[in-house]
């Protein structure tokens, strides 16, 4: 099967869709995270480059690459949808993501997931993520557009941060 890789802006409809679907899916996951009053349509303005993978005219999967300061950016909003799992589209993308976090001067990535998310964590880790010591409240704020510690702290408590060197 042939797939279109397209680059889109923060408020293109199709990403917006997919951020929906990665709240549903994270809700799942993890029910509790509704208490929390966060969503993946947070902060969109904040990426620098989001990239989604078409199906036809169909938006499956998406990622996104966010800068933290000079040298360090984020990928967020990796997402596939349910019935394209299993393909290597989240690592054809975070391929991409990395390609560009290169040309554009970067030396390491950053990202967060659930601790309960296995699969996305054992994605991460084939492509050469480790594990790292938890984000600062800062980071986090910067991540989830939410200045509420107490919320903060339990999102903080519930993820796993890992990095990759890219230089």
């Amino acid at each position: 099967m042939e797939y279109l890789i397209k680059e889109v802006n923060y408020d293109d409809l199709d990403f917006k869709k997919l951020c929906v679907n990665l709240d549903k899916f994270q809700n799942e996951i993890i029910p509790w995270r509704t208490e929390l009053e966060i969503s993946a349509l947070d902060g969109l303005e904040k990426l620098e480059k989001i990239i989604l993978i078409y199906d036809c005219d169909n938006a499956i999967a998406s990622a996104g690459l966010k800068p933290v300061n000079e040298i360090t950016a984020e990928i967020a909003r990796v997402y596939t949808d349910e019935k394209y799992r299993g393909k290597g589209l989240a690592k054809i993308l975070i391929n991409e993501i990395i390609e560009f976090a290169k040309e554009s001067g970067y030396k390491k990535l950053v990202l967060d997931t659930w601790k309960d998310s296995v699969s996305a964590r054992n994605l991460y880790r084939k492509m050469g993520f480790v594990e790292i010591p938890m984000f600062d409240i800062q980071t986090l704020k910067n991540s989830f557009s939410t200045n509420d510690e107490e919320k903060l702290k339990k999102i903080q408590e519930s993820l796993v941060f890992m990095q990759k060197d890219i230089y």
